[in-house]
């Protein structure tokens, strides 16, 4: 849904909180648009990725906003290896 908003604040697909728009020199209208706020989305996760040093756990939860606690991140490891899996034996490989 690109309309949604978190209790936090965060708006559409990506779940993008609104100050980011400016850091990324684009505004808070495009938060709702779906193929920004996606690469928004792709862009901070990639931020965090850097100062992470490739850490993807921690680089999830400060996406996520919950650094030092590890649900989120397992929770998203554990539905990307199912689809990752999923898609193996689809192709038999």
């Amino acid at each position: 849904d690109p309309f949604a908003v978190s209790s936090a604040g965060a708006v559409g697909l990506m779940q993008v909180m609104p100050f980011w728009p400016t850091q990324l020199g684009l505004s808070r209208r495009d938060l709702i648009d779906v193929e920004l706020n996606v690469r928004m989305g792709t862009a901070i996760l990639e931020y965090y990725m850097r100062i992470e040093r490739g850490d993807y756990r921690r680089a999830l939860a400060r996406y996520n906003g919950s650094l030092g606690k590890p649900e989120y991140p397992n929770l998203v490891y554990g539905a990307w290896r199912s689809a990752w899996q999923y898609e193996r034996r689809l192709r038999g490989t």
